[in-house]
């Protein structure tokens, strides 16, 4: 659940103007992707992104690795920042051990957006419900 929008400041020139992914949900994925776990009502966790995205603090829908609404998590903290000045403990509680693991990841999954923007944005979160999980 994603829209880009863009800045409306083409007269600017370079930079003036720029796309922005804004996401309306967070994914759950697991490193590796493949045994991916939701986690239960009240659990922390965290999920990696390669891209500039919202900077919503709230509750917000969770996605299952599918794209499946599974229930509700608020968003606690946000980090975003270029690879060589993302903390290495955001990285580590996304699951992943370095960052070029980490990088690896957003080229491979979120490509595009990471090609755009150049930087990962973690997402850090509480489940608030799931629906019958």
């Amino acid at each position: 659940m994603s829209s880009t929008v863009r800045a409306p400041y083409i007269e600017l020139g370079p930079g003036g103007d720029y796309p922005i992914e804004m996401n309306y949900a967070i994914r759950i994925y697991t490193n590796p992707p493949q045994s991916e776990k939701i986690p239960k009502v009240g659990d922390e966790g965290a999920t990696l992104k390669g891209g500039q995205r919202t900077n919503f603090h709230g509750l917000v829908p969770i996605l299952d690795g599918d794209k499946k609404p599974v229930g509700w998590a608020e968003v606690t903290k946000i980090v975003s920042a270029r690879p060589e000045f993302m903390p290495i403990k955001d990285i580590e509680d996304c699951g992943f051990e370095t960052i070029e693991e980490a990088v690896s990841y957003a080229k491979r999954e979120h490509g595009e957006e990471f090609e755009r923007d150049g930087v990962l944005t973690v997402f850090h979160y509480r489940v608030n419900s799931l629906n019958n999980l």
